[in-house]
């Protein structure tokens, strides 16, 4: 997790690899699957997420990491094209943990994508209340800072073109 904060992409996903050859059924280390799908969207193979996350699930049904796991999916979805899946991993990770910034960044982008920008609007009313010293474009740099992948950055960047207009719309 820490190569992949860093940018360093390859190097988390070889560390991700060994995490998984050590002990494939335990949930925790399968949770690093969740974590090295996420990773591939990172490196630009978003759609290897989902999958990841879902073992790693399905292994630990009990695991509290699971809102970060179901952010992650949330994430990678609408990077290929998929906002009614990434609306119902996002609903879930937060109906798990409330206050999850991310996860509310994230809902708010796929809600202005698929529907009434109402929704859009409420999330982003309630993530400034809630976040009054994060600006927007904090995450911005945070997930842009973390891939150098053009095609990750083709997906992501219109993601935070949506951010920014809902933040400056409230």
């Amino acid at each position: 997790m820490l190569y992949s904060a860093a940018g360093e992409l390859k190097q988390a996903e070889a560390a991700f690899d060994l995490a998984l050859a050590m002990d494939p059924w335990l949930g925790s280390a399968r949770g690093f699957a969740g974590f090295a799908g996420y990773n591939q969207g990172l490196l630009g193979n978003a759609g290897e997420t989902l999958p990841a996350i879902e073992r790693a699930m399905r292994l630990d049904a009990t695991d509290r990491r699971h809102s970060i796991w179901l952010f992650f999916g949330g994430f990678a979805e609408p990077l290929v094209g998929q906002t009614e899946a990434a609306t119902a991993l996002l609903q879930k990770s937060l109906e798990r943990n409330p206050i999850y910034g991310s996860a509310q960044l994230s809902l708010m982008v796929v809600l202005s994508l698929t529907g009434p920008h109402r929704g859009a609007a409420l999330m982003a009313e309630s993530f400034r209340q809630q976040y009054l010293e994060a600006p927007t474009n904090a995450f911005e740099r945070l997930w842009l800072s973390r891939s150098t992948s053009p095609v990750y950055r083709a997906q992501v960047f219109p993601l935070f073109d949506k951010i920014q207009a809902l933040s400056a719309a409230s």
